[in-house]
């Protein structure tokens, strides 16, 4: 468990397939990531769920939960390059009403000192879509800079948007 003030972060299990599942298809929550807003089942998402808790390999997701024992939210670094020391970073906040609240930004804290204290990573990655304006200013608030931009790359509610390459140095 990686500990914080108002939260934690900690691995997945598999009882977390359930709320994992409210998330992936709740709308508002996914219609920015990556995958996009695409409902799935609970059973097509049990399969995926061996995956999400291994910590072994090049992916490391955790759970973002208040002391309360509440999952708000997940937060992984994807990717991991152990030659390069980079890593893609992604992060969400589920549960709507936890939002606005300043778990994001001590999530990320969390997350980021433990991928410099313990997996010697140096940069940090991302991809944001332009007019998610919540989530640029996020990411800027939080010292990432935009290197580049990919026009008209993602599908979303009709509309082609485009997609900031972001990156932070953490490690140097």
């Amino acid at each position: 468990m990686i500990k914080g003030e108002n939260i934690y972060l900690r691995p997945i299990v598999l009882r977390d397939l359930y709320i994992l599942n409210t998330w992936k298809n709740d709308e508002d929550t996914f219609k920015f990531l990556g995958g996009g807003y695409n409902p799935v089942s609970i059973d097509q998402q049990s399969k995926w769920m061996e995956s999400m808790i291994d910590l072994t390999g090049n992916n490391k997701r955790y759970i973002i939960s208040t002391f309360n024992d509440i999952p708000i939210g997940m937060i992984g670094l994807y990717g991991i390059n152990w030659i390069h020391r980079t890593a893609e970073i992604g992060l969400y906040l589920g549960n709507q009403q936890h939002r606005g609240k300043g778990y994001a930004t001590e999530a990320h804290s969390l997350l980021e000192n433990f991928a410099i204290n313990y997996l010697n990573l140096r940069k940090l990655k991302l991809e944001v879509v332009n007019n998610n304006s919540k989530a640029v200013s996020l990411w800027e608030k939080l010292g990432f800079e935009t290197v580049g931009k990919l026009s008209d790359e993602r599908y979303i509610d009709g509309k082609y948007y485009d997609l900031l390459i972001m990156e932070k140095f953490i490690n140097d």
